[in-house]
Parts: C-alpha cells; structure tokens; sequence
C-alpha cells in the first residue's frame, strides 16, 4: 500500500494556510489527500478555517489593518459569512518565511470542493483528490463557537452529500461527538478520530461506538505497539503535524500509513508521488 502523503491546511511553505491557493499548489505539487478544517458562521455555512475566529497573523479587516493575533472577539459563529468574506485572510504566517502574499477570504468548503477540481482538470492532473475534513468543535463550546454535534454533523453532511463527492470524503475530529454524529447519519462515509493524549486512545474509540477507518494521533505518541494495535483491528494510523525529514522516516519506520504533513513538497522528495488515493 502508498504510503499517504496528507497536506496539513494546504501547501503551507508556499501559500497562506486553508486557502484555495495552498489547496491547489498541494495538488500542483502531486499530493492527493488535502487535510482542511472546518467551521461554522451564523448563517450555517460551512467555512474553512483552523481557529472557529478571525485573528491575525494571517487576516486583516476590510479597511486592511491586519488583526491582533490575541483578540478572539471575531466569533464565526457569530457572523454572517457575507461579513467574514470581506476580511483579508492571505496574509503570510512569520513561522513559513516563504509564503506568498495573497488576497483571499476564508473560503465556503463548497468553494474548494469545485475550485481545486477545476484545478486539477484544466492541466490534466492525474488522479482525484480526496478531502479529509477536520470538523473543528469542543465539548464545552456547544452554541459558543458551533452548533450541536447532531446540527453540525448534519450541516456538513448535507453539503458533502450536494457535492457528490461523498466517495472522496473523509470526516474526523478530536471531538468524538460530531465524528459519532456523523456517522450515525451516514455510516458510509470514511471516518477518522484524532488523538492527542494516549491515554485517551481506547476510551475515545469506545466512546465512538463504533470502529473508525483512521485514528490519527500527534505523531509524538507514536510507536510501533500503537501500529500494531490499530492494524489489528484494520483501522490505519496518520500521524500529525509530521514536518522534519527524520520524523517522516520514523513514522514509516514505526508502522504508519502515511502522515499529515505542513511540508509535502519533502515527504514527496521523500516517498514518491501519490498519484492516486483511497478514502
């Protein structure tokens, strides 16, 4: 089996991250599986960005003052998408040095869904590109920055079932609720559970209530008993955030099936081409 190459919010080193651009580059670059995260504004789109507000480095605000990177009053959820789309958010991101300046709000899922195909059929790109979807949501934040579980499983699902590409999806998170949500709506999608502590491992799975296609934890938990472990009952492992040379090496070393990765264009050098992915 390829070993997975994920691109962790896009093709981060050049483009400013869960942009169309960076969506595309990955795909220009060859990488085959787009990792993205996902929330919700007040008028239940479902939008693409990693924190549930607009902050900087990366946004500036429709007069084009780049934003405090400490002031989180820019609630999502609390704002109309029309209202988020008109904040800059292709602003570089001081810890990747060469990404280009850019304008660009944060992007519906629907829009990347159909940009980076487009992408990738007006050159002739082999393969299609699989999007694995992080829904960002926390057990105490409930109505704050997102919806319920059981009404944020379904807004994302709607939109996944209207795009057609319900076979290319993958759908995970580290809150256990929405993936169980999810799955309780349509057991058929490709599912995935994020990690971060160990010892919440086992308790987190049997909590799900079912038997996720991935489990993905920080790739410093990993070793080889976790492969073995997760192999046995055929659920494959991706480690996150993998971004050195040497930690790509150990993770395929200790049994993983790919990682999810802010440099793609290294584990490509590294692992080869993906031109065609699996969900």
């Amino acid at each position: 089996m390829v070993f997975e190459i994920q691109a962790h919010r896009g093709a981060r080193s050049f483009f400013p991250e869960n942009t169309l651009q960076a969506f595309c580059k990955a795909a220009d670059l060859g990488v085959r599986v787009v990792e993205l995260d996902l929330v919700v504004s007040k008028d239940h789109k479902i939008v693409v960005s990693h924190d549930p507000w607009l902050s900087g480095p990366h946004c500036s605000d429709p007069y084009g003052n780049p934003l405090s990177t400490e002031n989180r009053q820019r609630c999502i959820y609390d704002m109309a998408y029309r209202d988020i789309a008109a904040y800059d958010c292709g602003l570089p991101h001081p810890s990747f040095p060469l990404q280009q300046r850019i304008a660009s709000c944060k992007p519906l899922l629907s829009s990347v869904f159909t940009r980076v195909d487009a992408c990738m059929a007006s050159v002739g790109m082999k393969g299609r590109m699989v999007y694995n979807l992080e829904i960002k949501s926390w057990p105490d934040k409930d109505g704050i920055f997102h919806p319920s579980p059981e009404r944020y499983a379904e807004l994302v699902l709607r939109l996944v079932d209207a795009s057609g590409l319900s076979g290319r999806i993958r759908i995970q998170s580290f809150d256990y609720r929405v993936v169980r949500e999810a799955w309780k709506l349509n057991p058929k999608l490709c599912y995935g559970l994020l990690i971060e502590e160990p010892k919440n491992m086992k308790q987190l799975l049997q909590r799900l209530g079912f038997l996720p296609q991935y489990v993905n934890p920080h790739f410093s938990l990993v070793d080889r008993e976790m492969a073995e472990y997760l192999h046995a009952d055929s659920i494959r492992m991706l480690p996150w955030t993998v971004n050195s040379k040497e930690d790509m090496l150990a993770m395929k070393h200790s049994g993983a099936d790919g990682i999810i990765t802010d440099y793609p264009e290294l584990a490509l050098s590294l692992f080869g081409l993906q031109q065609e992915s699996s969900t």
